[in-house]
Parts: structure tokens; C-alpha cells; sequence
């Protein structure tokens, strides 16, 4: 059972819209959660939202905005939240999503995926606006860039062969990273 989202929902095959419930019941095995984080000083005080989800080459588009405030002042709210966001995909392997942030990514970012699925898992691209180094790592160790690859005159795509698996697309600035059930990643 999903929520009655029109960025997702609606787009999903073998999903039956129950109106009366504003949900829908949907047969689909690789449904999951990614949920990401800021690790950055400033977490609860930098926005980066909203934040556009989409698979690529199709219509599922989601827009989505951080927690909400976890602090009360007596009237107002601290106006203090975690950059921390949580999005539903449907996670077929290697499924590509794109993650556009709509301020500068945090240069520490933490994801894990979700799913009932034993084989859900998608390659995430973050578009950057610099150049800077970026690493990623799993248990705290650096896994390096897929192998450099001479006719396409870049790092080797990514093919989802583990979780981690990444390369850096230069000139364009993207991030891509496998991301499936079995570990946390951090950028």
C-alpha cells in the first residue's frame, strides 16, 4: 500500500488506485525507501530542498523536503531540522535515479535503501555544481572509481555489480553510485 502520490503512484504498473483510501494497492517486488541524510556541521540549519527524484526515462517525479522541525520554542517553531529525507522508489536492479538538489549538496552525505526485496537496488546520480573530489565509502573504507575506461574517455559506467560500485562523470559534474539493501553508503 502507497500513498495516493501523483509524482509515483500513478506511473507504477500493476498499481490499483483505492480512492476511498487515497492509496494504492500495488504488486510490485522491488518497492523501497532510500532514505539519505546531511552530515555536514550545518545540518540543521541549511536547506537544500526542495529535492527532485526522478527515474530516469520516465514520468515518476517526485519532489520531497526535509523533516520536519524537531524543536518548540513555546509559540513559534526553531525553525531547526535535520536535512534528512526519506523517498520511495521503485527499486528494480539497476534502475537509474537522479537526486537534484536544489541548494549545494552537503559535501557529507550518508544513504541506505529499504525494501522487502532481497535484490531491490538502483544507481543514484547526484549532479554537482563543482569539481571537487568525492569519494565513497562503505564500513568506513574508500571504494574506488570503477576502472578508467579509454574509448569512452571516462570512468567505466556503473553496471550495479555491488553496492558502492561508483564513478565520477566529469565536465557534467555527476555522482554515480550503486545503492542496494546490503550496506549504508556515505559520500
Amino acid at each position: 500500500m502507497i500513498a495516493n502520490n501523483p509524482g509515483i503512484a500513478p506511473h507504477l504498473p500493476n498499481c490499483k488506485l483505492y480512492a476511498e483510501m487515497n492509496c494504492y494497492i500495488c504488486k510490485r517486488e522491488h518497492l523501497s525507501v532510500m532514505m539519505f541524510e546531511s552530515g555536514d556541521d550545518d545540518t540543521e540549519d541549511r536547506n537544500v530542498a526542495p529535492i527532485f527524484v526522478q527515474l530516469k526515462d520516465s514520468q515518476i517525479k517526485n519532489k520531497i523536503n526535509s523533516m520536519m522541525d524537531h524543536m518548540w520554542d513555546g509559540f513559534y517553531a526553531g525553525q531547526i531540522h535535520l536535512s534528512r529525507f526519506s523517498i520511495l522508489l521503485d527499486a528494480e536492479p539497476k534502475s537509474i535515479w537522479n537526486v537534484t538538489m536544489s541548494g549545494s549538496p552537503p559535501k557529507n552525505l550518508r544513504f541506505k535503501l529499504t525494501s522487502l526485496s532481497k535484490v531491490a537496488g538502483s544507481i543514484i546520480r547526484i549532479p554537482y555544481p563543482g569539481a571537487e573530489s568525492r569519494s565513497i565509502t562503505k564500513d568506513d573504507k574508500i571504494i574506488e572509481y570503477n576502472q578508467w575506461n579509454e574509448t569512452l574517455h571516462m570512468y567505466g559506467p556503473v553496471k550495479g555489480d555491488f553496492c558502492g560500485e561508483n564513478r565520477y562523470v566529469g565536465v557534467k559534474n555527476i555522482l554515480e553510485f550503486y545503492l542496494d539493501t546490503t550496506c549504508e553508503l556515505k559520500i
